[in-house]
């Protein structure tokens, strides 16, 4: 039986790599399987198997030194994004109507604001035709407080 060809030592270490990297999605181990790739192109060519060590962890770190120094600065460009408001965000702080009165024992009850039906929440039973404002939302539901 032959020795193990470290070409595929390096296409598996890369493959490992990657999956991390899939798990983890944030970055950090990308820069190794890039690393793990040309030293399997070395070993390939049958470059000695110090020099495939020295390229990989070389070529790791230089792309890890240029996505901090050019990408990474640039990637806040990119995810600032205008977020658009959903319409439970622009319900926030707005005053609403109580329709069926709201049970914070039976957490139950419902709103008329802005045109719409919303189920709601309160600390305290509020009756219908009250008057309430939006304070916060929590899932699908509205957390008002009377006016």
């Amino acid at each position: 039986m032959g020795t193990f060809p470290m070409w595929l030592f390096w296409i598996i270490l890369m493959v490992v790599f990657l999956v991390i990297e899939a798990a983890a999605m944030g970055l950090s181990t990308i820069w190794c399987a890039a690393g793990c790739l040309v030293a399997a192109i070395l070993a390939a060519f049958g470059v000695d198997v110090w020099i495939q060590i020295l390229v990989m962890v070389l070529v790791s770190v230089a792309l890890f030194i240029m996505f901090i120094v050019w990408i990474k600065p640039n990637m806040k460009d990119i995810k600032k994004v205008d977020k658009e408001p959903t319409n439970a965000d622009r319900l926030l702080g707005k005053e609403g109507i109580v329709i069926e009165a709201i049970d914070p024992d039976e957490c139950k009850g419902q709103i008329k604001i802005m045109g719409q039906v919303w189920s709601a929440m309160a600390d305290k039973p509020i009756s219908v035709d009250s008057k309430v404002v939006v304070k916060d939302i929590k899932g699908v539901k509205l957390i008002v407080e009377t006016v």
